[in-house]
């Protein structure tokens, strides 16, 4: 039996927030575990002793808003991931979630399907942004003067793209014509160039570096 993913869901409407709890039942292998309005509310849940292993974030809410208790938990709750929500199709608002650690980002049209992937690989460490999201990241251009940049390979390069816009290994390697084995070597080595904390490093720096 598949071991459960505790989830912490978080929507300043009432109804979104039920339609989504609603959908995220449907899977057997999700546990909510708590429901907040805003990002204070979450906040106070993970005070009180509540443990999701990911946050399910809606952007736009009062008090607090999904990026603002991103900073929160990414400071003071360690091993909760994050994956934001939103209707807003903003570059800068993707460029900026990036930049304040979240580890997915979903517009709230995705499917059933995609949400389910979403929270699959965000729980198991790995990052996943939507085809929309990276469709609305392409809009801006690359920045080959990146000093950092200029000391990867052209392979490392389309690697870090790949793994930026959250695609597994063994995804990456069927793609390149590549062993799961070579693309973590090469992983491992882009990180250890550009000196970035893991993965969510590397999206972070795709982001400001416009590689999307």
């Amino acid at each position: 039996m598949e071991k459960k993913i505790n989830l912490l869901l978080a929507d300043d409407h009432q109804l979104v927030r039920k339609g989504f709890r609603a959908l995220l039942e449907e899977l057997e292998f999700v546990e909510i575990v708590g429901e907040a309005a805003n990002g204070k509310e979450v906040i106070s849940l993970l005070r009180s002793g509540v443990r999701p292993q990911v946050a399910l974030l809606d952007y736009e809410m009062p008090v607090m808003n999904g990026l603002e208790a991103t900073v929160e938990i990414r400071r003071d709750y360690f091993g909760v991931k994050v994956i934001m929500l939103t209707m807003l199709q903003s570059k800068e608002l993707v460029q900026e979630a990036v930049e304040k650690g979240v580890s997915g980002f979903l517009f709230k049209n995705t499917s059933l399907d995609e949400l389910s992937d979403a929270i699959r690989r965000v729980a198991a460490g790995d990052t996943y942004f939507s085809s929309e999201v990276a469709l609305t990241l392409l809009k801006s251009t690359p920045n080959p003067d990146s000093p950092l940049l200029a000391l990867l390979s052209e392979r490392e390069t389309e690697i870090l793209k790949l793994v930026a816009q959250g695609l597994s290994s063994a995804e990456i390697g069927r793609q390149l014509f590549i062993s799961p084995r070579t693309v973590d070597t090469h992983r491992n080595n882009i990180i250890h160039k550009l000196n970035v904390p893991g993965i969510a490093g590397l999206v972070q720096f795709a982001v400001r570096n416009k590689l999307l």
